[in-house]
């Protein structure tokens, strides 16, 4: 008989903007989500805005204001510890923890 264990993460969709409320971050960057006034704030103290979308509560935009940097999909984690945002427009993907 064999046992096999995985190391990884099972992550799924966001279904409600609230569940990325807190601190989030990774060993390259770290940031506050206030889902309360749809803003994200970076360790730098630059504050981006949040927008998800009604019909896709996974999906998100993050913008300067009138600059939109990204769209992505955020999931996240069974136990709400860690969250992965995958942009849409680039091949790319990044996991932050709960701080």
């Amino acid at each position: 008989m064999f046992t096999f264990f995985s190391c990884s993460e099972d992550y799924r969709k966001i279904s409600s903007i609230s569940e990325i409320e807190g601190f989030w971050g990774n060993d390259k960057k770290s940031f506050r989500v206030d889902v309360e006034k749809m803003i994200i704030t970076c360790s730098d103290s630059t504050l981006l805005t949040l927008t998800s979308r009604l019909y896709d509560r996974s999906k998100i935009t993050v913008s300067t204001g009138s600059i939109m940097l990204f769209d992505a999909y955020v999931f996240i984690d069974s136990s709400g510890s860690s969250i992965k945002i995958s942009k849409i427009n680039k091949k790319e993907s990044s996991i932050y923890s709960k701080k």
